[in-house]
């Protein structure tokens, strides 16, 4: 017994110090880990300030391109005001048809003839003049043409 004795004593120092040293471990692990996730935050932090600074560059870039695209399309509208209408027109429907006319009418090539057909005039002789020539008048064909069906085959 006398050998076992100190032989205990010595496994109870030793398993107290095992005990401080697992305790010292740990402690150094947990100093290692709160330290690598100081530097993880501000590795992030630094990521997202530099994310947001090119947002913000990319937003003023894309700004003033707008604003240099606007000022340059309000000369050109200042410059021509007719452009507004062909704009308009271009952003109708594609299954629309349309036809421009200048608000004036000057300069178009159908104004005479839309003036005549819009006027009343009708002509006598079935549309054809004294001369023998037909005379214009759009409309009548303009109409029958409309007013007939394509006949559908069976």
């Amino acid at each position: 017994m006398q050998y076992t004795l100190p032989l205990k004593q010595k496994q109870i120092e030793q398993s107290k110090l095992e005990a401080a040293a697992r305790k010292e471990a740990t402690l150094q692990n947990a100093d290692a880990a709160a330290q690598a996730k100081v530097i993880d935050s501000k590795a992030e932090l630094e990521r997202q300030k530099n994310l947001s600074d090119a947002e913000a560059n990319r937003i003023r870039v894309t700004a003033a391109a707008d604003s240099e695209r606007l000022r340059l399309e309000a000369a050109v509208l200042k410059q021509n005001p007719m452009l507004i209408q062909k704009i308009i027109a271009e952003r109708l429907s594609d299954k629309l048809q349309i036809m421009m006319v200048p608000i004036d009418g000057k300069n178009f090539f159908a104004s005479d003839v839309m003036r005549s057909a819009f006027s009343g005039t009708t002509t006598s002789n079935n549309g054809w003049s004294d001369d023998g020539s037909e005379e214009a008048n759009p409309v009548p064909a303009a109409t029958a043409a409309a007013q007939r069906k394509p006949r559908r085959r069976p």
